[in-house]
């Protein structure tokens, strides 16, 4: 399989080239070059439909990561417009390629809580696909934009489309390490993210199943993430004393679960974590 990475120059990118490239040719689009020199690098923003049409010839599959990541150092309006219009575009290009596969990135911000202003707390644990999407920032409504764009092209072109929800991706890069150890101690200051990561490796894995699922499947949206929460507590007692509001609990719920499910992901892709918090901070 011949795949091209949008985004693929970026920390996240750099691993999921690195793993989808044992078993495929991978090359990367982005507007900056890698740090290490893919099989071929096409230089492009994904605002330029043009570009991407070109660039985006002859391969079979696509995996977008570009786009800006969250809403804290940009104007909302450019958030949303780069996020959407990047998608829009990036798919129209794989529809005119004749790209046969097609896995955007989506986020946990879904789901509204991380960058929310109003109080909100989880109507069930564990929260999975059928959770109700309340976002209301401009890069959770961005993310659920592109998810329906992704479903139309799907039925438009039959172009396969699967949509990975991630929460926060961790990176055993050197720079961000202490990042991570921090947020292990002040846990109670990111409540709002329900304490939900996932290692760049799972990341990388579920992508390369994602991209290896039948064919039958038109379309797909499906959360990702690590067994257990980054605080190392478990999780009832997080609910109890962050959520008290969250009634329905799940009698499966124990230990340190993750509030968010991956079974779905588990059954479609066969996808399960395999990293801890401890094979980042050690």
């Amino acid at each position: 399989m011949k795949i091209l990475v949008t985004g693929g120059s970026g920390l996240v990118g750099r691993f999921v080239v690195e793993e989808l490239s044992k078993r495929h040719q991978t090359d990367i689009l982005d507007k900056k070059p890698p740090p290490l020199q893919p099989a071929e690098f096409h230089k492009a923003d994904i605002l330029d439909l043009q570009a991407l049409t070109g660039a985006i010839r002859g391969y079979d599959a696509v995996v977008h990561l570009a786009g800006i990541p969250h809403p804290l150092n940009d104007p909302p309006e450019t958030v949303f417009r780069v996020n959407v219009m990047g998608t829009f575009n990036v798919l129209e290009a794989s529809a005119a390629a004749g790209v046969r596969k097609f896995v955007f990135m989506s986020s946990e911000s879904t789901l509204g809580f991380a960058f929310s202003t109003t109080r909100m707390w989880p109507l069930y644990v564990p929260i999975d696909e059928r959770h109700v999407l309340r976002p209301q920032d401009s890069y959770g409504l961005s993310k659920v934009t592109c998810e329906i764009l992704c479903a139309g092209a799907s039925r438009r072109t039959g172009l396969q489309t699967m949509c990975l929800r991630a929460p926060w991706i961790w990176c055993p890069a050197d720079a961000e390490i202490g990042k991570y150890a921090q947020l292990v101690k002040d846990y109670p200051k990111w409540h709002k993210n329900l304490w939900a990561w996932i290692h760049v490796s799972d990341v990388a894995q579920a992508i390369h199943r994602a991209l290896e699922v039948d064919p039958e499947i038109h379309h797909e949206v499906l959360f990702i993430s690590a067994e257990h929460n980054w605080t190392g507590r478990e999780s009832r007692e997080l609910m109890q004393e962050f959520y008290p509001e969250t009634r329905e609990i799940s009698d499966s719920f124990q230990g340190p679960q993750s509030l968010i499910s991956f079974a779905k992901a588990g059954r479609v892709l066969g996808f399960f974590p395999t990293r801890s918090v401890a094979d980042i901070l050690t």
